[in-house]
């Protein structure tokens, strides 16, 4: 009996702003697994499109050198600091999953939430920490578990965990995440949360909204295929 990792990412744009602020991939680990990449870069629009994008393309750089994931968030840190001195920032959440050790990591800059449902645990969530690109010497918070069914976890950015704040109704990440089917596909379930943020926002969202969920299920299957769905819809 093997296990099945899906994921599903789901994200839009600030209202009225052409352009995401946040950069999110998914790529394949040179030794096996995948990482998620989340990156928000302070701001909105054109600007912090660039660097998240500069913050992501450091952390996929180093991932796909063989970097651990600490050392990945630590090269963006210094990246940031090197070239913009300290005056700008971005949040980042990479999310592991190593095929060789069984085990799921998770490292952390910034103020972007990661929820993780364990079986028959408490739900954990990560705190927060400094942005990376703002302090010299800064490292992020790290947390590993181990691959197991009925594991979930939720990463994304302060737009959606901010949603429906400006009228006194700010969501409920925990509660929400814990209605999740067990045997809901992950795409349906960022889907789910996105329009969640979205309806609190009114349809005007006050910033850049992103996710990534990912769960981990049991898998009977005789083959070991890999694969991967991209849906961009655009105005």
């Amino acid at each position: 009996m093997g296990l099945l990792i899906d994921i599903g990412v789901a994200k839009t744009n600030k209202y009225a702003s052409r352009e995401s602020g946040d950069t999110v991939e998914v790529i394949e680990r040179p030794a096996g697994g995948l990482t998620i990449v989340m990156a928000d870069g302070q701001g909105s629009g054109r600007a912090a499109k660039t660097l998240s994008q500069m913050a992501a393309s450091r952390a996929v750089a180093a991932i796909k050198d063989g970097a651990r994931d600490e050392a990945a968030a630590i090269t963006v840190n210094d990246h940031l600091l090197a070239y913009r001195h300290g005056q700008v920032s971005s949040s980042l959440i990479l999310l592991s999953f190593d095929l060789r050790s069984n085990e799921a990591t998770a490292a952390r800059f910034g103020d972007g939430s990661l929820i993780v449902l364990d079986a028959g645990d408490e739900p954990q969530v990560m705190v927060e920490c400094p942005p990376a690109g703002r302090y010299p010497g800064a490292e992020p918070v790290i947390r590993r578990w181990p691959l197991a069914p009925k594991w979930l976890a939720v990463a994304c950015t302060d737009g959606v965990s901010n949603a429906g704040s400006r009228d006194a109704c700010q969501i409920d990440l925990l509660s929400f995440i814990r209605s999740l089917r067990i045997d809901e596909p992950a795409q349906i379930g960022a889907d789910r949360l996105l329009q969640h943020a979205l309806s609190l926002a009114h349809g005007k969202p006050g910033d850049d909204m992103s996710i990534a969920l990912a769960r981990v299920s049991e898998w009977d299957g005789d083959s070991a295929v890999r694969r991967m769905s991209v849906r961009v819809e655009t105005p």
